[in-house]
């Protein structure tokens, strides 16, 4: 069974995406907020065992935070390396480079009450 994960942060190393923080999306909602390698990630893909997407925070209300799916990720291969990106379109803000770093967050940041 294929899962779908929608990545919220990112974190980058020299200015390349290493981890991500992504949620599960289940019939119930977003669940499980977890770190994943960028190879876990690529692997994933190639092997067709998962989709990613990004997602942005839409509101928050009363502690409960409403997330929107964004654009889906894909690997590329350049000069025998392999990134994980999405296509840039005509909303930027869900594209994987713009997405806030994984550093900005905080222990609350997830919390689900």
């Amino acid at each position: 069974m294929v899962a779908e994960y929608w990545i919220s942060h990112i974190k980058r190393k020299q200015g390349e995406i290493t981890q991500v923080n992504a949620f599960l999306n289940t019939v119930e909602g977003l669940k499980n907020p977890n770190i994943f390698d960028k190879k876990e990630i690529i692997n994933s893909i190639d092997n067709n065992e998962d989709k990613w997407y990004t997602c942005v925070l839409q509101k928050q209300n009363s502690g409960k935070r409403l997330w929107e799916k964004g654009s889906k990720l894909h690997v590329i291969k350049r000069n025998n390396q392999e990134y994980i990106r999405t296509n840039p379109d005509l909303t930027k803000k869900d594209n994987l480079d713009r997405l806030p770093s994984i550093d900005k967050t905080t222990e609350h940041t997830f919390q689900r009450n």
